[in-house]
């Protein structure tokens, strides 16, 4: 694997403290710059997991994943062991937002914190001005994992694009800001989405749990971060086949394999690290919303019918402690977004179906915090990528 280290490297950023959006204005990023990175080299599906089984349509499918590159840590004097993160507040990337359809949208307070979802649907994430900021912050944080792209599938020809569970819609207006020749819709549980957008998007609250009822097909559709929200990934994977506009068309998801790994036994077992990560799992397989659905992305596609479908790996740390400096660039980045949004993400999971108060929730999320500060333990998360043809 240590071959393949520099085909698989990615280009990041550092967060951009001293400038702020207009409080008016369309979320932004930088000028893109062309991309560094080659194609990382692809080794032959089944999935990494071996308790993950590789059905027939799996096997018969032209199938490829790329596993992440092997990190070394930063073992250098004038590093400290513990990550400082006392000065990297971070500029909203947040707008202004506007309310559709208010009449349909349930709105529940918890322990402080703002739920909201469509109908009687009801999210395990809160929906307040704080997440919503770390929301767009998490975006921009995958937009440099795919090196600062926001899409990988070989699309051509966009004529139209469905971003699935748009959250604040800072993907789907930066998307159409790319192709103002598509005309792209964004569709959410919740209406948290801005009001100044380009001419060729919109957005609409809508439950895509559902049955699927659009007038048009698609020829791209992007599912990013939806792990834990959907609770049916085949249908979800069935009923975007069936939107896609012809052969040539795909479906894209980005999303993090919410296992904590750690390859050189730095991360102890009983740490609050790692027991975080086995209570939210209990917590969210108790709810119905697995966390560990995206391992088995390639198999359900092809199991829905796509074919070509490629996958690939991104290792994101738990901090800076990697050497290289593109991953230590995205350890800063998922820090900062774990650290904001351990809280948000345990809140209503602990207090809903384990059972625990809020204060202990508080109180345990202070423990995984110091834990995700320490460069001594060399954690990380998978992030996958994977696309298929509809074909």
């Amino acid at each position: 694997m240590a071959s393949d280290a520099e085909n698989n490297k990615l280009t990041a950023t550092a967060p951009d403290t001293n400038h702020a959006p207009r409080a008016d204005a369309a979320p932004t990023r930088p000028a893109k710059e062309p991309s560094s990175a080659s194609s990382p080299t692809a080794t032959t599906f089944p999935p990494a997991r071996d308790d993950a089984p590789v059905s027939t349509a799996a096997a018969a499918a032209v199938l490829t994943i790329a596993e992440a590159e092997e990190l070394q840590p930063d073992d250098s004097d004038e590093v400290d062991s513990v990550f400082d993160d006392g000065d990297s507040a971070i500029a909203s990337l947040h707008s202004s937002t506007t309310s559709l359809r208010d009449e349909l949208i349930l709105q529940v307070k918890e322990h402080g914190r703002q739920y909201q979802g469509y109908l009687e649907a009801k999210y395990v994430l809160p929906m307040d001005e704080q997440e919503l900021e770390r929301l767009d912050f998490q975006c921009h944080l995958v937009w440099l994992t795919l090196d600062k792209q926001h899409s990988t599938a070989p699309i051509q020809n966009i004529q139209r694009a469905l971003d699935v569970g748009c959250g604040t819609g800072i993907w789907a207006i930066e998307f159409a800001d790319e192709h103002p020749e598509a005309e792209v819709l964004g569709v959410d549980l919740a209406p948290v989405q801005p009001q100044c957008v380009p001419p060729n998007l919109i957005f609409e609250v809508d439950d895509l749990e559902q049955p699927w009822n659009f007038t048009q097909r698609f020829d791209y559709i992007h599912c990013q971060l939806m792990i834990g929200a959907f609770q049916d990934w085949p249908k979800f994977f069935r009923q975007s086949r069936e939107f896609l506009a012809g052969p040539n068309s795909y479906t894209e998801v980005h999303d993090i394999d919410f296992f904590i790994r750690c390859d050189d036994g730095t991360l102890p077992p009983d740490s609050p690290l790692a027991k975080w990560h086995e209570l939210m799992h209990d917590a969210a397989n108790k709810a119905g919303f697995p966390l560990d659905a995206i391992n088995r992305v390639p198999d359900m596609m092809a199991e829905a019918g796509y074919v070509d479908i490629v996958a690939r790996q991104v290792k994101w740390p738990i901090n800076t402690w990697p050497r290289d400096p593109k991953h230590k660039e995205l350890g800063k980045w998922a820090h900062e977004n774990f650290s904001w949004g351990c809280e948000s993400m345990s809140l209503a999971l602990f207090t809903r179906v384990l059972r625990w108060s809020a204060d202990e929730v508080r109180i345990f999320m202070a423990s995984v915090r110091k834990d995700l500060r320490d460069r001594r333990l060399h954690a990380y998360w998978n992030f996958w990528v994977v696309y298929g043809r509809r074909g």
